[in-house]
């Protein structure tokens, strides 16, 4: 077996740490709850953990996605969610392009985006995010 049919038979993982997001906290007396949902493939949805703060959320915490199927960006939705998270607020999405390289870490700071009433797109934070596509 050659090292390019080898290399076709091995899966990618993605794993996404998701470090927090800035521009959505607005340090005031009441805490909000927060989640992430990321994807790459729909039929794959990864959430993190329900953050409580009254600032811009952190999270630190670490999303594998199993690469089953093609992709080239991944998507990530921030909710603001009730403490028993079955009510949820979209905040926003980001979309970025997946890492070229494998089994290296790629820091990416990327735009949420919402509509506004008028219905054009704005900017309504940043979120933060560690990529990192590896062989499995």
């Amino acid at each position: 077996m050659s090292c390019v049919e080898k290399n076709q038979d091995n899966k990618m993982d993605l794993f996404v740490m998701v470090v927090g997001v800035s521009g959505i906290g607005d340090g005031g007396d009441k805490k909000y709850n927060y989640k992430v949902v990321a994807w790459t493939n729909e039929d794959d949805l990864r959430q993190t953990k329900i953050v409580s703060t009254n600032a811009d959320p952190e999270f630190r915490e670490v999303l594998h996605l199993p690469q089953n199927k093609a992709a080239s960006f991944l998507n990530l939705d921030l909710f603001s969610v009730n403490s028993a998270d079955t009510d949820a607020f979209f905040c926003g999405r980001a979309n970025t392009a997946l890492p070229m390289k494998t089994n290296a870490n790629v820091y990416r700071k990327v735009k949420l985006e919402n509509l506004d009433t008028s219905g054009n797109i704005v900017t309504v934070g940043y979120l933060q995010v560690y990529l990192g596509l590896e062989t499995g």
